[in-house]
């Protein structure tokens, strides 16, 4: 495709402290097959060496734009990154991450054919130090969900994925739609909004996006009330979902209860004061949900096994929930 036929794109990076990574992410970018594009490198307070290899590369590129903020976190360089951008079109790529030489022309094209304002691929994990496994490509998957068949398929943790990546926006969309700043997990109930808002999503199974898990990402990370913010999230989820499409609250409560397994299981069995309450109140909400959770025979395995061991106790299921973890590592995601 020539670029002067298509409409920039804006590539949007927010960056904090990514210096082994960044190189990586930035040339996949650089690199793409789609060229008519504009790379906005939002340096959020960075205190390693990540802010001037971004300077650095705005040399090398008249497509890279950089900007130095104060540090305000993911969200909030996300929304900078949106309103410095000039494309009709934006795209969010994490800076741990990178992508294959062709991921926007994808999803340009698949936002082209499902004529909806709103388009995305599949992912890639892999651990950091590893290699990513390369997966079967089906490009001949190629589905147009209306927005109660996305959000339940989300939900369901099928296909689509609730973070800001792998997808491609009309930028219009984020004139009344933002990030919630200062908040963990923000994507989830973001990218409802976002579906809500168009009605349909294109889905084009390519698999484009490589997503590093960290051993210090939110998910690996020890457990801290800050955590909670995710069940915050859950709860915009869970009005739009019992508002506008009661088909998918089975598929809502399905991801509720992982949320909140695996919120339970990692929180130490020795805390006290705050931290035990939070415990009892998560494990009140298990124990609510877990009829419900069994009966839904769509509802994902981890779902329902963690309904089936709730019926034996806290402790048992920390035991048993530690042992799964040594002996088959959990792919965790980053939100």
């Amino acid at each position: 495709m020539k670029s002067s036929m298509n409409p920039l794109v804006s590539v949007v990076i927010p960056v904090y402290n990514v210096e082994p990574y960044l190189y990586e992410c930035v040339t996949s970018v650089v690199e793409q097959t789609y060229t008519n594009i504009e790379i906005i490198l939002v340096d959020d307070g960075s205190t390693d060496n990540s802010g001037m290899l971004c300077d650095e590369f705005a040399l090398s590129d008249s497509r890279i734009c950089v900007f130095h903020k104060k540090n305000g976190g993911l969200s909030d360089a996300r929304n900078y990154g949106i309103r410095q951008s000039h494309g009709s079109l934006i795209s969010f790529i994490d800076s741990d991450d990178y992508v294959s030489s062709d991921y926007i022309m994808h999803l340009y094209q698949a936002l082209v054919k499902g004529k909806t304002d709103i388009a995305t691929t599949s992912i890639c994990i892999f651990h950091d130090g590893e290699s990513p496994k390369e997966y079967k490509r089906n490009a001949a998957t190629f589905h147009v969900y209306d927005a109660c068949d996305a959000l339940e398929d989300m939900l369901y943790m099928r296909h689509l994925e609730p973070n800001a990546f792998p997808k491609i926006y009309k930028k219009e969309l984020f004139g009344t739609i933002q990030y919630p700043v200062g908040k963990l997990y923000e994507d989830i109930a973001t990218t409802t909004r976002l579906i809500d808002k168009v009605g349909k999503i294109a889905y084009l199974d390519e698999k484009d996006y490589y997503y590093r898990i960290r051993p210090n990402s939110i998910q690996t990370a020890s457990f801290n009330p800050k955590k909670l913010d995710l069940l915050d999230q859950l709860s915009v989820v869970k009005s739009i979902v019992q508002t506008k499409y009661p088909d998918a609250i089975g598929a809502y409560y399905s991801k509720e209860q992982s949320a909140l397994f695996n919120l339970c299981m990692n929180i130490p069995q020795n805390s006290v004061g705050q931290v035990q309450e939070i415990r009892g109140t998560l494990w009140k909400l298990i124990c609510k949900n877990r009829k419900r959770v069994l009966l839904d025979k769509n509802a994902r395995v981890d779902a329902r096994i963690a309904s089936v061991l709730s019926y034996f106790g806290c402790s048992v299921c920390k035991d048993i929930y530690k042992f799964i973890r040594r002996i088959k590592p959990k792919k965790w995601r980053k939100s």
